[in-house]
């Protein structure tokens, strides 16, 4: 039913990342799409250290996605990897426009903290700026 599927993932939340992904792979897609969104580097740091640390950000990337593709190519499902900076919300929904997907797969527990409450989760501002299906996974 789903030929292409959009999964952003977190280092931070690596539990809910792998229920996401076990969701993706249980829809049988052509091809699952790893998103991770970094968070930009200050404008304020620049030089050697504005390069080390995207490349400590690069690298743990790396690593990260290092998880994820095992598991999903050995479901026989076609897995591609995007690394994006910037506002999460803002770049998934640019990416699930870009890649051309069928489904966005994200998980939500709810509202965490204030921000969350007066701004909507990142799931929140997904499904209110897309216009790709949204597959949202309760913990």
């Amino acid at each position: 039913m789903f030929k292409k599927v959009l999964l952003p993932i977190s280092t931070k939340t690596r539990e809910r990342s792998l229920k996401a992904v076990a969701a993706a792979i249980a829809l049988h897609p052509e091809e699952i799409v790893l998103l991770h969104v970094l968070d930009p580097v200050p404008e304020m740091i620049g030089g050697k250290d504005r390069q080390q640390l995207q490349k400590e950000a690069d690298d743990a990337v790396s690593s990260l996605f290092q998880e994820y593709e095992s598991q999903i190519t050995a479901a026989n499902i076609h897995c591609t990897k995007v690394v994006d900076r910037g506002a999460p919300a803002n770049i998934i929904v640019k990416i699930a426009e870009n890649e051309n997907v069928d489904l966005i797969v994200m998980f939500s527990d709810g509202r965490d903290c204030v921000t969350d409450m007066l701004l909507g989760s990142c799931t929140e501002r997904v499904l209110r700026n897309t216009a790709t299906t949204l597959l949202i996974i309760r913990k």
